[in-house]
């Protein structure tokens, strides 16, 4: 459009050159040409100047900034398979067979300072040794609740309102493969009540570091047959204990390289009553890595320590002694289908 505009200015100019005879005449016509261009040149830059206005208008009315969502909804879900076979095999070995399914949901609902959260986390893996019964290999679910309210505008603390619950979905027996030995746990047999009032650190979506000093634990075991072998910090015949105390819990999730991701959860609970230097802690950790759009390969492991726990040692002629307190150590591999959303 600026070259146009130009060319028109030039004609302008040059035209009362070619079209006067009088000397006089000749000046006047001159000086209404130059003012002519001066007017032209001002039409032209208030021209420019609103055609640039213009389309820095359009450009902003056509990308508006996009609005945060209130509502969003996360989920991992997995199946894994795994088959061995051996026959007359020289070296020896144990036929099997595996299936794991595992299932991770989480929603957040985010509005001004107002921050609510639910994440239900949960495994269950069966197997098979040849002609064995089918014994349960991994079996958890845990389901956390948290309302924040954010302390200052556009502040990282909150203050937080959380409800954490776990458990199992099945029974597990002292001898795995058989189902008519006694009955260690099974569902709300143990489940651990977790209830804090504190405050939160939250750095974007990777790193959540929460410290609540007013917290309640409470620990159930419905069953009568499994609370009257007076275990999981549970006193004999009795189905619940509580306890209060101080809860920390840090959260990490980061997606390290490419496909590859490490999420982390570990939570610290004082007793103030009973030994508080003596801390439980449970530390969860998963690495994820993605193959293709369907499979996966998932690294799990589970670190876990309570001051009065106790576990059931089998010893050689077949009978079990309780001890404790120990370390726990629970991991997987799994390699299978993988459906995120």
């Amino acid at each position: 459009m600026r070259k146009i505009i130009s060319v028109c200015i030039c004609v302008a100019a040059m035209q009362p050159a070619f079209a006067t005879t009088n000397p006089n005449g000749e000046i006047k016509k001159e000086r209404t040409a130059v003012t002519e261009m001066k007017q032209n040149a001002v039409l032209v830059f208030s021209a420019e100047t609103d055609s640039t206005a213009t389309a820095s208008a359009a450009t902003d009315t056509a990308a508006p900034a996009p609005k945060p969502k209130i509502h969003t909804v996360h989920g991992k879900n997995s199946l894994t398979f795994s088959q061995v076979s051996y026959n007359k095999w020289e070296a020896g070995g144990i036929s099997n067979i595996t299936l794991r399914g595992m299932s991770n949901l989480e929603y957040n609902y985010k509005k001004k300072s107002f921050h609510y959260q639910s994440i239900f986390d949960g495994a269950y893996a069966m197997t098979a040794e040849e002609s064995n019964t089918p014994m349960k290999k991994e079996d958890r679910f845990v389901f956390t609740n948290t309302v924040g309210l954010r302390i200052t505008k556009k502040s990282p603390f909150y203050w937080i309102a959380l409800a954490d619950l776990k458990s199992q979905f099945a029974p597990s027996y002292q001898v795995p493969t058989d189902k008519n030995s006694d009955i260690i746990s099974r569902l709300f047999s143990p489940a651990y009540l977790t209830l804090s009032l504190g405050a939160s650190y939250k750095y974007k979506d990777m790193l959540s570091v929460t410290f609540a000093p007013v917290s309640g634990r409470c620990i159930f075991v419905l069953d009568t047959a499994i609370a009257n072998k007076g275990l999981y910090e549970v006193k004999k015949g009795y189905t619940t204990e509580s306890h209060m105390g101080c809860y920390a819990s840090v959260v990490f999730s980061k997606t390290l390289w490419k496909n590859f991701s490490y999420n982390s959860k570990l939570e610290l609970f004082s007793n103030y009553k009973d030994n508080p230097q003596n801390i439980d802690m449970d530390w969860e950790n998963k690495f994820y890595m993605k193959l293709t759009a369907f499979f996966a390969i998932e690294l799990y492991i589970r670190l876990v320590y309570k001051d009065k726990a106790r576990y059931q040692e089998k010893l050689p002629d077949g009978s079990f002694l309780t001890r404790g307190p120990a370390l726990q150590v629970n991991q997987s591999l799994n390699i299978g289908l993988t459906y995120m959303f």
